[in-house]
């Protein structure tokens, strides 16, 4: 007979326990919750949880650290309805919504007035076909999307696989524009576990497939062509991750990883060696990247501190401040914009020393991006500093991006930056310093600027200029400018993106009922951003 728990507490403890081992989703945990106990939604999710409201609080502040909460606050919105609560607002919601892994809606105890459709209840055959809950690609289901007509021109092997793999990116796109994003994201996903399960050697030709395969099998002949062909996959995946998102590439690009493991864990030439260790810091890094965009902060950061430990073994320069200046961005982005500033810094002076100006260029872009967020949380009386050292770093950005030439040691680190992007970082230090008249001047050049190629590059500067005009009260230039944002999103399927759409929409809040912002929320719930 099993022994009868000692405490609430305790019962609630092995209830969520059991639920969760059937398979139970936390939306039927909590609604047992609220069946058992008799609770309102919000708290019903809350011990399903089994989170008390300080840990609540504590997961907020680590999600939006510079959005304000308190215990105070969450315990008036458990209490509404009643007379001692607060009605939650819908931004509040949807930031509770994620902690809880469930919809907005579904922590609102609302009324059900479904009976009175005359329509809800009478039986018809419904059009639209289920879908099944596997997707099995082959090649013959997608390759009507491919290509047909003859690449133009003579070309060398490796200008082939580039031209090809640009059209393939494009046809991707193309498709994918047409299709909604849920069904996006099933198809490529299964498309890049098919690829990544695929026996890569078959598509190289005698002489490549016979120099990996010895590679592989005796790593002391790895050559510089065999380092190449790992690099161009790299490069690749990199690039297809700028167009569609990390989802189908991080498979692909974990796999390169091992490999390049394998040929590490035997011996090899110290120059053959300091390149292999080289390339294994560019795929963590590009993996840290992923994690970045997938919204997974704590891997990423784990990667960056992998890539900075391999390009330090490699003693490769260029790579350290490529990595350091990575790993900045992400510090300012997750809150932490002082140690964005150490991590840029750093940045700059590995790139220094690699005698890099682009890779100079773009840690001064970081560490303006940090400084710009250290005003933001400095008080009135020392916010001038800084943004005296914001606006030096965008301008030293400047100089040496206009300073470097083509032979660049770090320009293959950074094919993203240039004119466009710069100035997409200073509208952001315009934005975060109160001008938004200005950012809004700037934000016309970056936008003209980016090359398109970089779908969430100008997804963000067009969310930039959404900030400006909201700013400035334009509310239905907001509206257009994030509404384009969405669109490129729906390319882009970055999860770091979408959220940064849903949260500038939740600034609109003020504003929900006007029409501009009614069709921007049609928009968004049209692009599946918002329930």
């Amino acid at each position: 007979m099993p022994r009868k728990p000692r405490s609430l507490k305790v019962e609630m403890d092995r209830f969520t326990a059991e639920l969760r081992e059937r398979g139970s989703t936390w939306v039927e945990v909590a609604e047992e919750y609220r069946r058992r106990y008799r609770l309102n939604a919000r708290q019903a999710f809350r011990e399903a949880h089994r989170l008390t409201q300080e840990r609540v609080v504590e997961q907020w502040k680590e999600l939006w650290p510079s959005e304000p909460f308190s215990v105070r606050k969450l315990g008036s919105w458990e209490a509404w309805p009643g007379l001692t609560g607060n009605e939650p607002p819908v931004a509040g919601l949807n930031r509770l919504a994620r902690i809880y892994g469930c919809r907005a809606c579904d922590l609102v105890d609302g009324e059900d007035h479904t009976g009175s459709d005359q329509n809800a209840n009478v039986p018809r055959r419904r059009d639209i076909p289920t879908t099944p809950g596997t997707l099995t690609l082959t090649f013959s289901d997608i390759k009507d999307i491919l290509p047909t007509q003859p690449l133009p021109g003579p070309a060398s092997p490796g200008d082939q696989r580039d031209r090809e793999f640009e059209q393939l990116v494009h046809a991707f796109t193309d498709w994918a524009s047409q299709m909604n994003r849920r069904d996006v994201l099933a198809l490529i996903g299964a498309a890049a576990t098919s690829a990544y399960a695929s026996p890569l050697l078959d598509r190289l030709d005698a002489e490549e497939s016979q120099r990996l395969r010895m590679a592989i099998t005796d790593p002391s002949r790895v050559d510089d062509t065999t380092i190449g062909h790992i690099e161009a996959v790299l490069r690749h995946c990199m690039r297809q991750e700028d167009v569609l998102g990390p989802q189908a590439t991080v498979a692909t690009v974990l796999a390169q990883q091992n490999l390049v493991l394998s040929l590490l864990s035997a011996g090899m030439s110290a120059h053959m060696r300091g390149r292999v260790l080289s390339l294994l810091a560019d795929i963590r890094r590009c993996t840290g990247w992923m994690l970045f965009n997938l919204n997974d902060f704590r891997g990423a950061d784990y990667y960056y501190a992998q890539a900075r430990d391999a390009a330090h073994q490699a003693d490769d320069d260029a790579m350290c401040g490529m990595v350091l200046a990575n790993w900045s961005q992400l510090a300012t982005w997750r809150g932490d914009p002082r140690l964005g500033v150490e991590h840029a810094l750093g940045a700059l002076a590995w790139g220094r020393r690699a005698g890099s100006k682009m890779l100079t260029a773009y840690a001064c872009d970081v560490g303006a991006r940090a400084y710009a967020a250290v005003v933001r949380r400095s008080p009135k009386t020392e916010r001038r500093k800084d943004h005296s050292r914001c606006f030096r770093s965008v301008d030293q950005a400047e100089r040496e991006l206009h300073g470097a030439d083509e032979g660049d040691p770090g320009a293959r680190l950074v094919p993203f930056y240039g004119q466009g992007q710069y100035l997409s970082t200073k509208t952001g230090c315009l934005l975060d310093t109160g001008d938004p008249a200005r950012a809004l001047e700037v934000a016309a050049d970056a936008t003209a600027g980016i090359d398109p190629t970089f779908v969430r590059n100008v997804a963000y500067i067009r969310l930039k200029t959404a900030q400006a005009h909201l700013d400035l009260r334009d509310i239905e230039q907001a509206c257009e400018e994030l509404g384009e944002a969405a669109r490129l999103a729906e390319r882009n399927t970055s999860p770091r993106l979408a959220r940064s759409v849903v949260e500038t929409r939740e600034k609109l809040s003020p504003w929900s009922r006007t029409r501009s912002v009614a069709a921007l929320d049609e928009r968004l719930y049209t692009a599946r951003l918002i329930a």
